[in-house]
């Protein structure tokens, strides 16, 4: 039997995020991110051995509220499959550098965190995504590019597109410990409306 998977679409996805927010830390979210997944076309697992990729990015989006909470502890929630909540709290990196641990999925967001150029303030999160997890659609990096770009805007910071891709690919490697290469990242952070992004890896 096939599972049919359906693109649930940043509004829903949007509102979704902010009633949780609310219920959850019982104000409104200051701000909004999102990042797609991708599929790849042509080179599969050889962007690490600097060769030629040609993905393309998806309408599935992984979609971060959040908004700065004056003290100096990152709180993130994360909704999954079947409405599951998931929590998280860690010190921000000018109080303890931050390491991996468990929860195991954590790790992405902590990796993010650990790796964005500049203080980061406290701050409440929550995410949601209809990015299918574990079926190769970079479901990580749509995470990860969705939390970075939610730093830039609680924390008043732009980083060059391509940088960005390095710091995320930077805090996979690092924190869950996935060899990967620089593809999704920078797929997922520089991706067009109905274009394929064709990356020289070397």
């Amino acid at each position: 039997m096939i599972n049919e998977v359906r693109v649930v679409g940043e509004s829903e996805l949007l509102t979704q995020a902010t009633a949780n927010y609310v219920a959850r830390f019982r104000r409104h979210p200051a701000v909004a991110a999102s990042a797609p997944g991708r599929v790849n076309l042509i080179g599969d697992h050889v962007d690490y051995c600097e060769g030629f990729v040609l993905p393309v990015a998806l309408p599935f989006v992984t979609l971060v509220v959040g908004g700065s909470n004056g003290t100096d502890t990152c709180n993130i929630v994360s909704i999954v499959t079947a409405g599951e909540t998931l929590e998280v709290s860690f010190p921000t990196p000018s109080i303890e550098p931050l390491k991996p641990g468990a929860p195991a999925w954590a790790n992405y967001v902590k990796g993010v965190v650990a790796n964005f150029p500049g203080p980061v303030k406290g701050f409440d999160a929550v995410i949601v995504a209809d990015v299918p997890m574990g079926s190769g659609l970079s479901s990580s990096a749509s995470l990860e590019v969705a939390i970075f770009t939610l730093l830039e805007e609680l924390n008043s910071v732009r980083v060059d597109p391509v940088q960005k891709a390095k710091l995320c690919q930077k805090a996979e490697n690092e924190f869950p410990g996935m060899p990967c290469g620089i593809m999704d990242q920078y797929v997922v952070t520089m991706a067009k409306k109905n274009h394929a992004l064709l990356i020289d890896c070397r």
